[in-house]
């Protein structure tokens, strides 16, 4: 009886919890990422679609694999970090667990309001000063973190409805361009790579051979599905906690479709797979329909914040149960079990830190290296306007190149912990330690999301380095003409800065997970020690 009541409190059902993958997906990555492949791949159409489909199959195999991973504990909150636990060597779980607590969730409460904020100065063609974006930014990310945070069906009814509103751009993005494309009134990019430079006159190591940038586009496209996991971390607020990893596959494959088309129609529509390149809507005065498609999608964001706050407060409590964060002994007696006020407090302090500091190298540490100050904006009253804070220094143009760094590599090292997981699931079918539902198919599906991910991922490490000398090498090209244009010094300090950042971000990430775990295990190991001396 008692159980049936506990039941009934939870809010999460079945569907509410596709729809949660919906909502924490569907928003970002598919209507910001084409322009950023089709640069990988020389302007090619067709190889941009390759990409999307070598990494859908890589990420609906991840979430097939999942389904057997997930079965082994349908209790936690922890998801990745209770997967990674399960199946593979104490030091993996650290990695994975200081690389979520103190890197993935709270820079995401940094990335995704500022990536909502740049929509909707696209909608407008709103250029303003810097510290009015910081403080609406900070703003939706304290409103999601406070509401959904403490109540999870709060949460889930605010996600009901960003993800029923972001429904709008998802159809009409799904069909506009086929419509201009069949009635011959788009820019299509070209079938095969373009053999001209790009608008800087230099191509990066990734960029030289457009078949090698199917590779590097897998990152980017991953992003677009980043969050999908989220649901296992609030198996405790659902009716049927084992369900949870259908309800993922059924999510991701639902996505992948709507993606998929999407991509299609963007590419045929517009000259480079953007909502605001649909120039047809320009040339004929509907420039307010593209205005206010960018303003849902910019409001379909805040699905995606959404999900991680319901996420957040419940992941810190859960390490907190285990002793398996700082202060965690002075705290677990302290633990609601109606209300995660203890986990709200915890990553509220941890989240500001990191939005105050990022803010703050954004606008004044790093440089433009995406080109965003030279992005045109058509309001929704038809002004055209260049940059989204020429009123401020272009400030707010290496905060937004800075975002999209910090979404690449949070985006690959989250994937990377699932292949953890993939490989202990894979190791654990011969040994059998581990009792899970077996998944038809596991095997195939996790051997091939793993080698395509570490693929990716080795690729992207290899081109990282190697473009830090590719860019000193352009330093002859100053002053000099390059196709159209004339390659100047701040364009070749754009190039270095951007390049060296974009190394040392991923040292300090890899420290941060890294020498901490390192620690942890060595005080682990001498406490057990003394443990075992005692007896």
């Amino acid at each position: 009886m008692n159980k049936k009541k506990e039941n009934n409190k939870k809010k999460i059902s079945f569907i509410s919890a596709i729809f949660l993958v919906l909502g924490s997906t569907i928003g970002a990555g598919i209507f910001l990422k084409n322009g950023e492949i089709l640069g990988n791949v020389g302007e090619s159409l067709i190889l941009t679609l390759i990409s999307w489909f070598f990494s859908i199959i890589a990420v609906i195999c991840m979430g097939i694999s999942l389904s057997e991973i997930a079965s082994a504990d349908t209790k936690s909150n922890l998801g990745i970090i209770s997967w990674v636990k399960t199946f593979c060597h104490k030091y993996l779980y650290k990695f994975a667990k200081n690389f979520m607590a103190y890197l993935y969730l709270p820079i995401n409460f940094f990335i995704m309001p500022y990536y909502a904020i740049m929509m909707i100065q696209d909608a407008f063609g709103w250029q303003t000063q810097w510290w009015v974006v910081v403080l609406i930014s900070f703003g939706i990310s304290a409103w999601f973190f406070i509401v959904s945070g403490i109540s999870a069906s709060a949460g889930n009814i605010q996600n009901l409805i960003i993800t029923s509103v972001k429904f709008i751009p998802v159809a009409f993005c799904a069909f506009v361009g086929f419509i201009l494309f069949f009635c011959k009134q788009s820019q299509t990019p070209d079938i095969f790579p373009s053999t001209n430079y790009d608008s800087s006159g230099h191509k990066l190591v990734g960029q030289i051979i457009p078949m090698l940038g199917i590779i590097g586009s897998i990152p980017a496209i991953m992003f677009s599905f980043d969050g999908f996991y989220t649901v296992a971390g609030i198996q405790s607020e659902m009716k049927e906690p084992h369900k949870t990893a259908t309800s993922i596959v059924v999510g991701l494959v639902i996505v992948s479709i709507i993606d998929i088309i999407i991509s299609i129609s963007l590419l045929l529509g517009s000259f480079d797979g953007r909502v605001n390149s649909l120039s047809w809507f320009t040339e004929h005065n509907a420039h307010w329909v593209i205005a206010i498609i960018e303003l849902i999608i910019g409001i379909g964001i805040f699905g995606i914040i959404n999900s991680f706050a319901i996420y957040n407060p419940r992941y810190y409590e859960d390490l907190i149960k285990i002793n398996d964060l700082l202060f965690s002994k002075s705290l677990k007696n302290k633990l609601n079990s109606n209300k995660p006020i203890i986990g709200l407090l915890y990553s509220s302090v941890i989240t500001i830190v990191f939005f105050i500091v990022l803010t703050i190298i954004g606008l004044f540490g790093y440089t433009d290296t995406m080109g965003y100050r030279n992005t045109e904006m058509v309001s929704i009253i038809g002004n055209i306007s260049k940059g989204y804070d020429s009123l401020s220094g272009n400030h707010l143009s290496s905060l937004y190149s800075f975002c999209d760094l910090m979404a690449n590599w949070t985006g690959i090292i989250i994937f990377l912990c699932l292949v953890f997981a993939l490989i202990g699931g894979i190791i654990n079918r011969k040994t059998n330690k581990i009792k899970v539902n077996k998944v038809k198919g596991f095997l195939f599906c996790s051997y091939l999301a793993s080698v395509v991910i570490i693929i990716s991922m080795v690729f992207i490490l290899v081109i990282t380095i190697g473009n830090i000398p590719l860019a000193f090498s352009w330093k002859s090209d100053i002053d000099k003409q390059i196709g159209d244009v004339t390659y100047q010094k701040v364009d070749w300090l754009n190039d270095v800065i951007g390049s060296i950042i974009t190394l040392v971000v991923l040292i300090i990430f890899v420290i941060i997970c890294c020498v901490p775990s390192y620690f942890e295990i060595h005080n682990e190991n001498k406490l057990q020690k003394l443990s075992k001396a005692r007896k």
